[in-house]
């Protein structure tokens, strides 16, 4: 938490005297490897900035030494630690139950459009449900402040050989599903969804646990998933995910008005330069993963029963998501349609039959 200062200024202040300005000492904290490119491209970025615009100085943790995957938020409202770098929503399971939205099917979306969108969809003052906004509804009634992050690439489905050249190729092979969502469009596939976060799917993938994955081609680096992914399907999105830089109420009250319009202004560049990196990294990641081997098959060349099967089961998986998220009570189809609106706003594309069913 926030510290106080030092004795030797509250002396100074005692007598009268001109204390020197004191920096404020925060714990900032992700439990992924600096490699990660929400560590090494946007908490190493931020903290940099941050440092050399105010007099705020930050203590990094990395790799989860203070907080691990989906414990970021528990981390933050206990105390061990100032700020998550990244809060990763989707694994919270039920605390964040429509940060996921943006895992989506959608056609032709970048990281930095899917960032910018997820930003203005934290900034909507649409009202969703009870008259709170998104970010009400969301983040605030946590005692948090959050920002996005840059959003992954497009996730994709990646196999370790097997080409996937119509719908009879994905039944019941055994992918690994990061999120409930991909959960969701797996089972719409027809595939059998083997749930696991991604540091544990290389050792799945060896084994022959699993025979592919849904995965953004950018984050391969991360877990050298390019060595064993051989076959991928681009051009359609199984959605992006976000994550946040999140701090709690506590720390955010107690900065000064200048620090946090800095902190604000830092952590939306941040984003979007990170997004602009993700981007990059997906083509990097791409070229040498073709270079070595590996196939990357447009959509717009499968089968036309190949295409339209995966558009089917994009469109369902918007339907599933809603009735499931507005079944528990949360206002999922009004989230789903201000993000519709939001993703073709930045020129994305979703599935035939998700806007006349959001219509309605």
């Amino acid at each position: 938490m926030l510290k106080p200062f030092a004795m030797a200024a509250s002396a100074a202040a005692i007598l009268g005297l001109a204390a020197p300005a004191q920096a404020t000492d925060l714990t900032i904290a992700a439990s992924l490897p600096e490699v990660h490119f929400w560590v090494g491209n946007y908490l190493n970025p931020f903290a940099d900035a941050m440092e050399k615009e105010s007099d705020i100085e930050f203590q990094r943790f990395y790799a989860g030494a203070l907080t691990s995957v989906g414990r970021e938020l528990d981390a933050l409202q206990g105390g061990t630690i100032d700020v998550a770098v990244p809060l990763l929503a989707p694994y919270h399971e039920g605390r964040f139950a429509l940060s996921d939205v943006t895992q989506l099917p959608t056609y032709d979306t970048t990281s930095v459009m899917t960032t910018k969108a997820f930003q203005n969809l934290l900034d909507s003052d649409a009202k969703l449900k009870d008259g709170k906004t998104f970010y009400e509804y969301e983040i605030a009634d946590k005692n948090i402040h959050a920002w996005p992050l840059g959003a992954t690439g497009a996730y994709a489905i990646s196999t370790t050989g097997k080409a996937l050249k119509s719908p009879e190729d994905l039944q019941g092979m055994p992918l690994r599903a990061g999120s409930a969502l991909h959960t969701i469009v797996l089972t719409e596939l027809g595939a059998t969804p083997v749930t696991m976060p991604s540091a544990q799917a290389y050792e799945a993938l060896s084994r022959g646990t699993i025979d592919g994955m849904v995965s953004s081609i950018g984050d391969w680096k991360s877990y050298s998933f390019q060595e064993l992914l051989k076959y991928t399907i681009t051009g359609v999105s199984l959605g992006h995910w976000e994550s946040y830089l999140a701090t709690t109420d506590e720390v955010w009250n107690n900065l000064s008005d200048e620090e946090r319009a800095t902190w604000d202004k830092v952590a939306r560049q941040t984003a979007l330069d990170n997004a602009a990196g993700i981007d990059r990294q997906d083509e990097e990641v791409k070229a040498a993963a073709e270079a070595d081997g590996s196939q990357f098959v447009a959509i717009d060349d499968l089968s036309e029963a190949m295409q339209n099967h995966i558009a089917r089961a994009a469109a369902d998986t918007w339907i599933k998501w809603v009735e499931q998220t507005d079944e528990k009570g949360h206002p999922g189809k009004a989230t789903a349609r201000l993000w519709m609106d939001l993703i073709t706003q930045q020129g994305g594309k979703v599935p035939v039959g998700v806007a006349e069913y959001l219509a309605n």
